[in-house]
Order: C-alpha cells, then sequence, then structure tokens
C-alpha cells in the first residue's frame, strides 16, 4: 500500500493519504466523509476509472473550462488549501475549518464538502460547480408566457390581470367560451411573472 492509492474494502472505495508505522490515514471515496486513521488489513487495489464509474462526478481538464467554472475552482480550491496540511489531524484541522469559516462568510459544511472531494478525487476540477439542467416549461407555464408576451410586454402594457383574462378566453376556453376544467390561477400566473 503506498500514499494516494484507491482501495477497495468490501462495497466502499478509500484513498490512502498517509501512512504512519502500521495505520493509514484514509478517506471514503463514495460517502465523502472526513479522513480517519485506521489499521487496514484485507483489501484490494482499485483504479482511478473505477472510482470515477461508480461516481457522478467529472473529472475534467480546468484549463478548457469557461473563466466563470475556472475562478471558482481556483476560489474554492484556496478555501481548502490551508487546511491540506493539517488533513491528519483531526483537532487541527478541525480548528482551521472553523477559522476559515468564520474569515470567508461561508459554512463549515460547505468547506468539509469541498475538502472530501478534493481528497477523495486528488483533482481540483471536482470542485467546479454543477451544471444547472433547464427544466421544460408545463403546458400552463408556456401559455402564461405566451399571454405575458402577447399582452402584458407591449406597447400598450395592459395589466397582469387583463393579460391573465385574455390568456384565459383564448387557450383556456372551449368553443362556446366556456371555461375548460382545469385552468392556472391567477396566483400561478403572477407568480411565473415574478419569477421569470
Amino acid at each position: 500500500m503506498q500514499k494516494n492509492e484507491l482501495i477497495r474494502i468490501e462495497d466502499n472505495i478509500y484513498r490512502v493519504l498517509d501512512i504512519k508505522d502500521d495505520k493509514v490515514l484514509i478517506i471514503n471515496c463514495l460517502k465523502h466523509t472526513m479522513p480517519i486513521w485506521d489499521v487496514i488489513d484485507n483489501y484490494e487495489s482499485c483504479s482511478e476509472e473505477y472510482l470515477i464509474s461508480m461516481t457522478d462526478v467529472r473529472i475534467f481538464d480546468i484549463e478548457a473550462a469557461t473563466t466563470f467554472i475556472r475562478k471558482k475552482v481556483r476560489e474554492r480550491y484556496q478555501l481548502i488549501a490551508p487546511i491540506l496540511p493539517f488533513v491528519g489531524d483531526a483537532t487541527m484541522r478541525k480548528a482551521v475549518i472553523q477559522y476559515l469559516a468564520d474569515e470567508n462568510n461561508i459554512s463549515k459544511q460547505s468547506i468539509r464538502h469541498y475538502l472530501c472531494l478534493y481528497l477523495s478525487y486528488q483533482n481540483i476540477s471536482v470542485l467546479a460547480p454543477k451544471e444547472r439542467k433547464e427544466r421544460q416549461l408545463t403546458e400552463d407555464e408556456k401559455n402564461i408566457r405566451w399571454a405575458l408576451n402577447k399582452f402584458y410586454y407591449t406597447r400598450f402594457k395592459s395589466s397582469l390581470k387583463t393579460a391573465y383574462i385574455n390568456m384565459l378566453k383564448l387557450k383556456y376556453s372551449d368553443s362556446e367560451g366556456q371555461l375548460i376544467e382545469r385552468y392556472p390561477s391567477f396566483t400561478q400566473f403572477t407568480y411565473f411573472y415574478r419569477k421569470n
């Protein structure tokens, strides 16, 4: 066993961070818990590829990322860098995390999360913010957007109530002009307007 090696014990994958005498400093790469000193007897070696296949973490070339992502990754790494010399000393590690949380006005939980991610993968690209996936609009949301564009965001600038009523007439009425059973409320309409 050597430093930085990935090992598998039962269903867990650990990274060896340090070795002193018969004890090994390891971090659980799947649970991202803080590193602990332990005596390891039975284990099998594991590859970086296997670790990545077991998680949904994306490793990439940070220089190929956008400026925003590079900046965020560097900020997060600079935040945890002072902790790295004290990773094996739980008391000092805790004190430094507390100090950094107070100094940077960030939660200790966030700092521990970034630290555990970095230690598990030994790659700063894991500190990149997650990409947000835009969800598809529902049919009601599409109709609300249509009504806002057609009746509210115009040079005549109708009221929200007028835009809502026009939407109901054109999108939620049957051939006889009667409202269909299901339609968005005015509260939903104004909520969508404020949110977007």
